[in-house]
């Protein structure tokens, strides 16, 4: 296969899983905020009891953290994936 199809191939892999992962962190965080702004009570009360704290609702605040870990994490994940089935197609090939 010509090597510049596999760098762009693998260029938009990437870039897609990037833009996945941080499409859900930014929805969520969207959510989280519309759901802060109905309930600025309960904010405001726990933001006085703690120093610093992630304040949201827990579902909000999870997906957040899957996005980013998704955005992150989500490539190499898929490139080990990739490389463990290549392998073994490989060592079976003879």
């Amino acid at each position: 296969m010509n090597n510049k199809r596999v760098v762009a191939r693998e260029g938009l892999i990437l870039l897609g899983v990037v833009i996945a992962g941080l499409a859900v962190y930014f929805i969520a965080r969207h959510l989280n905020n519309a759901y802060l702004i109905q309930h600025q009570d309960a904010k405001l009360k726990v933001m006085q009891n703690m120093e610093y704290c992630l304040v949201g609702y827990t579902p909000y605040i999870r997906l957040m953290s899957l996005g980013l870990n998704i955005a992150i994490f989500g490539y190499p994940v898929i490139a080990v994936i990739r490389f463990v089935l290549w392998a073994v197609k490989a060592l079976k090939a003879k």
